[in-house]
């Protein structure tokens, strides 16, 4: 299994790349950012800020909704985000940025 915490390439779900403006919540920050790609597991954005592994954040994405989300790994400007939301959100998430991307 691949170690969380880095960008390594391995993944439990098959990705998606796509391309899609989103806002990270990091606390009272809004930070704009960019879907690079997503599974139902996570997703990778580049954002211009660095975050700690294990934080908790929201991923706003207009408009599919909004997303609890753990940061996995960060390696500026890559993030590595995790999904903390019931499957079902997720994959409707992950058919319809597949379909509009």
């Amino acid at each position: 299994m691949s170690n969380p915490n880095t960008p390594d390439g391995n993944h439990e779900f098959e990705r998606k790349d796509v391309l899609f403006g989103a806002q990270l919540v990091v606390g009272d920050d809004n930070i704009d950012c960019e879907i690079v790609n997503i599974s139902l597991g996570g997703a990778q954005v580049h954002a211009s800020r660095t975050m700690k592994a294990g934080a908790k954040i929201t991923l706003e994405i207009d408009p599919f909704g909004v997303f609890s989300m753990e940061v996995r790994w960060c390696k500026k400007p890559d993030v590595g985000l995790k999904f903390n939301e019931d499957s079902t959100k997720v994959a409707e998430l992950v058919m319809a940025t597949a379909t509009y991307a």
